[in-house]
């Protein structure tokens, strides 16, 4: 489950509230807390193996990506430099994956050669460092279905996110079906079909049991949820909420975890 669920409470306390609920792992937002307490994201890694949990992936910060496009390489020298720093950081606490976005919401004036050779040296980092990279299915995906198949890298990949998928014309499974083992981190959860709602699995109206399917063919057996408590939520306990999430995965896989 992602550490992040939509309540503003303590890092430690949203850690034990996952680790509590029954998951086994956690994802991170490689960020450091500012609010309510100042916590350093070197200080992550401690915390959460004391909660008895293992790390899945790394998030990388959410904005910033179109500029990728926008302009040439040596102009997004900087952030390279800040994506490149997260992959090592990966590599060093042996996290698999780091998730990174293919644009914002806005894209002005772009090249896909510019997108391509910033992807590209990313490709790279994740090879010397034996970390995924995991491009996210965000806003428009043809510039994601141009990089994975311009971009052979035995370490560079997508992470699938649901809701967003489902969301698009031109998503609704159809990524998985295209590039089954290109596959390095999933986000799971339930919507509407108008906005990102990233619900728990179960209140919208995604065919999860199709998808569940789908990753089960593909081989992938890691289901980890990117959900947001909503407003109605939010005057119930934070642990309730995870316990709900967790009870809803065992639904829809039908055992016992």
């Amino acid at each position: 489950m992602f550490s992040w669920f939509g309540y503003f409470m303590p890092f430690e306390e949203r850690i034990a509230a996952i680790a509590e609920a029954g998951f086994d792992g956690v994802m991170l937002s490689w960020e450091d807390e500012e609010a309510p307490d100042f916590i350093s994201r070197y200080d992550f890694p401690d915390i959460i193996a004391r909660a008895g949990l293992s790390i899945t992936n790394f998030h990388a910060p959410f904005i910033g990506y179109s500029t990728i496009w926008e302009k040439p390489f040596d102009e997004n020298r900087a952030l390279y430099e800040k994506l490149a720093g997260i992959v090592k950081d990966a590599a060093a606490f042996s996290v698999p994956a780091v998730v990174v976005h293919t644009v914002d919401m806005e894209l002005g004036g772009y090249t896909f050669e510019n997108g391509y050779r910033f992807f590209s040296k990313l490709a790279e980092e994740g090879e010397k460092y034996g970390v995924d990279i995991a491009v996210e299915n965000v806003t428009r995906q043809f510039l994601l279905y141009k990089l994975l198949d311009q971009i052979q890298s035995e370490h560079f990949g997508y992470c699938y996110d649901t809701s967003h998928d489902y969301m698009l014309g031109c998503g609704r499974g159809r990524l998985l079906r295209r590039y089954p083992g290109r596959m390095k981190a999933l986000h799971f959860s339930d919507n509407d079909f108008t906005r990102d709602r990233h619900w728990i699995p179960g209140d919208g109206f995604l065919p999860l049991d199709q998808i569940i399917e789908t990753l089960d063919q593909m081989n992938w057996h890691t289901l980890s949820c990117e959900v947001m408590a909503p407003f109605w939520w939010q005057d119930k306990e934070p642990k309730a909420f995870c316990q709900t999430v967790h009870q809803r995965l065992k639904d829809l896989l039908r055992i016992k975890i």
